[in-house]
């Protein structure tokens, strides 16, 4: 990991620091899994699906594409697309069926993808390696002032982390032999994070004495986060691409629409509302895995509000007993999380907000400090 930073601080009135940063990292050789066994992926030059053409099965379970001969290893010969384009078939030096027909078979035709791999005869194999990357770049800007006994800060970031894999156990990747094409957002990427925070000491009955023991030394603070949601990606069911990738994700769906309109907000049956346009997304076009990107969209934006009031009650010098009121989320305004019902397309519960942040929690506490 590399980490840099350059900060400006200046006093830009009384009492009152503003300071402004730029703050970058990198990550190199960092732990991600995929498999070691997927078969080879359909180069877009060969492949014979048109945009916004999927494998369609039919109500048997096979596909019109399988054609109607196969070859000792369950791959189409004479396969045709829906709108009777020829499947590819080729072999290798040893005579192994490779090329589209392969994956073909796979996707959509039931074809054992295991004697087909680069490692004959084993499934998907879990290989770890020290491979992938990420990078940060961050606008910090934070201002803190008193006045009087008001304590008041304000922080803004503005940030974007990239990488093709967050951690070791990413499932988000779809091709193992381009890990290029699965570069987007880091799951954890917060755009935009604004917090605001204040501590008041409550001028009531100052000075000395049991007046102030017993009725001063109160102290109101609070803290209001805003931050938007963190991303997660839109998956297809199937292995659309017919590479039988048995790690991570199989395929991602197929932008077709804009997702952030044409829909109503409506909550479904016991789920929150609607939050993207599900018929904005469709099965990918055939032997591809998905246009729509890794961690495209995001969850809903979190807005929370905490506040506290604190009494202290002095014995001596070094020890007092504190009182605490604590709120959290003190207006109980709903706060939508970070989770769908399913956010697989054909779902019946497509793209509904299914988890919520924790509601109002109110609780009293007494400290004794020595």
């Amino acid at each position: 990991m590399q980490q840099w930073h350059l900060d400006v601080q200046h006093d830009i009135a009384h009492n009152t620091v503003a300071t402004l940063s730029y703050v970058g990292s990198k990550g190199t050789h960092l732990t991600r899994q995929s498999d070691l066994n997927q078969l080879y992926p359909t180069p877009l030059s060969q492949d014979p699906y048109t945009v916004g053409q999927p494998i369609t099965p039919n109500p048997n379970g096979n596909s019109p594409d399988c054609g109607t001969t196969f070859d000792a290893y369950g791959v189409p010969t004479a396969g045709m697309t829906p709108t009777g384009v020829a499947i590819p078939y080729a072999t290798n030096g040893a005579g192994m069926p490779v090329g589209p027909a392969v994956n073909l078979g796979v996707a959509a035709c039931g074809t054992l993808a295991d004697p087909l791999r680069p490692y004959p005869g084993y499934g998907a194999i879990t290989h770890m390696e020290l491979e992938s990357s990420s990078t940060y770049h961050a606008l910090q800007a934070s201002l803190r002032r008193s006045v009087g006994q008001l304590t008041f800060s304000a922080a803004y970031t503005y940030s974007h982390s990239i990488d093709d894999s967050s951690d070791r156990y990413d499932t988000t990747q779809v091709n193992a032999y381009n890990f290029a094409s699965n570069r987007g957002n880091s799951t954890f990427d917060e755009r935009h994070i604004f917090n605001f925070g204040y501590v008041w000491d409550i001028p009531l009955f100052r000075g000395r004495g049991l007046r102030n023991s017993l009725l001063g030394n109160w102290q109101f603070t609070g803290v209001t986060a805003i931050s938007t949601g963190t991303p997660f990606s839109v998956l297809n069911p199937t292995d659309s691409s017919g590479t039988g990738n048995g790690v991570t994700n199989a395929s991602r769906a197929d932008l077709v629409g804009d997702p952030y309109s044409g829909f109503s907000r409506t909550p479904g049956q016991g789920l929150g509302p609607l939050w993207y346009n599900p018929n904005a997304f469709a099965t990918p076009q055939g032997l591809t895995f998905g246009d729509s990107g890794r961690d495209a969209f995001r969850y809903p934006r979190r807005t929370n509000f905490d506040m506290a009031l604190h009494k202290l009650f002095p014995i001596r010098e070094s020890t007092n007993f504190e009182f605490r009121a604590e709120a959290f989320n003190v207006f109980n305004h709903t706060e939508w999380g970070s989770g769908f019902g399913s956010n697989t397309i054909g779902a019946s519960n497509f793209l509904y907000i299914n988890s919520v942040h924790l509601p109002r929690i109110l609780q009293l506490a007494l400290k004794f400090n020595f």
